[in-house]
């Protein structure tokens, strides 16, 4: 659907949603019929075409339209392509992160701004509503400590809304991403609902699933222990010192070692904060799940998944949905996720 247009039925469906600072993106065929005549091709001084996906599933034995149909993606189309022969387009784009995306800063400061407030007014000034939790601390006094010095133009480390936003989600460990029109900037919630799911060896003789769980591929990074550790250092530009901090600060085993270096102005004790965030960003990865779901299995990303059934140490652990990848061709559908454990790590708050 288009600006309340309701468009043929889609093919070679493709659709990405991810809690990994990134847009959701979509791809699709659509036939071209004279209810809908190059709707694709807007009239010039139109910037932006909506789109919204739809998708429904009819029992056995129902009629099509005795079902609701959910909906599956909203966003803005970036790319249309048009073959007369063939009497189709080929579109892709973007869910609505993609204001942000677009819009430089230009030189903004803001200046004795919280994170939470700098991200309420980016999104309200790119037609967003906000949904933010409140964060702490003022993110411009980097630019208020150098601005004598060198200016705040030439000072900026983020050239777009979304750049500004990207850092501040990592800067915080809070979960950024848009829906609709909503801009959501939250913290993690660590009490939301678990969705079990429960893997069988598929039959010997005929190999097909015989649970919602096939395809199943669990990933381990060994090097990834209880001795890794993360330091995080930064420039104090006011007081002329270095500020460091390791996490976790009583390292024993010897193993791996991240070393990152946090912006000028930063803090001993944000240090110690974003190295924490470092280590379970890092951590995160130790483990990876992948595997297809029944595509009439409502999940999205952040939601929280804990499999059995493998026999390993994969199991009974609450993992977080890091992706989610819709796809379908003709009467194939398939819904494939990627977890990784972003649940059970150490307090980064």
């Amino acid at each position: 659907m288009t600006n309340g247009t309701v468009l043929p039925d889609a093919s070679n469906i493709h659709i990405k949603k991810t809690r990994l600072s990134e847009s959701g993106t979509f791809s699709l065929t659509l036939p071209v019929e004279a209810s809908s005549p190059h709707w694709f091709d807007p009239d010039v001084g139109i910037f932006e075409l909506p789109i919204e996906i739809y998708l429904g599933f009819l029992p056995p034995g129902q009629d099509e339209g005795t079902q609701p149909y959910s909906l599956l993606f909203g966003g803005v189309v970036d790319h249309a392509h048009y073959t007369p022969a063939g009497n189709k387009v080929v579109v892709s784009g973007r869910d609505r992160s993609a204001r942000l995306i677009e819009r430089e800063l230009s030189g903004k400061s803001f200046l004795n701004f919280t994170a939470s407030d700098a991200i309420s007014q980016l999104a309200t000034e790119a037609g967003l509503t906000p949904d933010v939790d409140a964060t702490s601390g003022l993110v411009g006094q980097f630019y208020q400590y150098e601005h004598k010095a060198h200016g705040l133009r030439g000072m900026h480390r983020f050239q777009t809304a979304w750049d500004f936003c990207v850092g501040m989600q990592r800067r915080y460990g809070y979960d950024l991403w848009v829906d609709g029109n909503t801009l959501y900037f939250k913290a993690p919630d660590k009490n939301s609902e678990i969705l079990y799911l429960n893997w069988k060896q598929a039959n010997s003789e005929t190999k097909y699933p015989v649970s919602s769980v096939w395809n199943l591929g669990l990933s381990r990074r060994i090097a990834y222990s209880d001795g890794t550790a993360v330091t995080v250092s930064a420039w104090d530009a006011r007081q002329r010192i270095s500020h460091s901090a390791t996490y976790p600060s009583d390292i024993s085993a010897a193993g791996l070692g991240y070393a990152y270096t946090a912006a000028v102005g930063t803090t001993l004790d944000e240090c110690a904060a974003l190295a924490r965030q470092k280590y379970n960003e890092t951590m995160a990865h130790a483990r990876t799940l992948s595997m297809n779901v029944h595509p009439s299995l409502s999940i999205s990303p952040r939601q929280r998944v804990t499999i059995q059934g493998t026999g390993t140490s994969f199991d009974g652990v609450p993992y977080t949905v890091d992706e989610v990848i819709l796809s379908m061709n003709g009467p194939r559908i398939a819904q494939n996720i990627t977890l990784r454990n972003r649940s059970n790590l150490k307090d980064a708050s």
